[in-house]
């Protein structure tokens, strides 16, 4: 568990290093319904499109595809037009800020303003009838613009 924890907590240093960093999963809040903050928990349901990136489970040197960590990926489009986003506090040293930044983001989308997307690392998604329901996990909420 705590290896896993520092790998999320690796890729969240590299997320705030740079907007364009890879991640997991990119969601684009497209229209919020609702957006609830807690000290520990950012939820949101909104309609968004999203980008998720599948990995398989094995390392091959030869392949000369898109890759991951030197293992063959594959991104792909999912829209939700009602999903459920719940983003984590990662509760790690090092990342306050970056959860002090998801805050700010999570207040300017509620207030009605547009924002950037979520940049979540290792989630658990859910999809029904091709559609994402929820994704749950640790992300950074970019402001729009960064």
């Amino acid at each position: 568990m705590k290896l896993l924890l520092s790998s999320v907590a690796a890729f969240l240093l590299l997320a705030t290093a740079s907007a364009h960093a890879a991640s997991d999963a990119d969601v684009i809040i497209i229209k919020a319904e609702t957006v609830v903050i807690e000290e520990d928990v950012i939820t949101i349901v909104a309609e968004a499109k999203t980008q998720i990136t599948l990995i398989q489970n094995n390392y091959d040197p030869a392949y000369k595809g898109q890759a991951w960590m030197g293992r063959a990926a594959t991104r792909v489009q999912v829209k939700s037009d009602k999903a459920t986003f719940i983003i984590k506090n990662p509760r790690h040293k090092g990342l306050e800020q970056a959860w002090q930044d998801s805050l700010k983001t999570a207040k300017a989308l509620q207030e009605g303003k547009p924002v950037g997307r979520i940049g979540y690392y290792a989630p658990d998604i859910s999809i029904k009838e091709n559609l994402i329901v929820s994704i749950t996990g640790f992300g950074y909420f970019y402001q729009a613009g960064r």
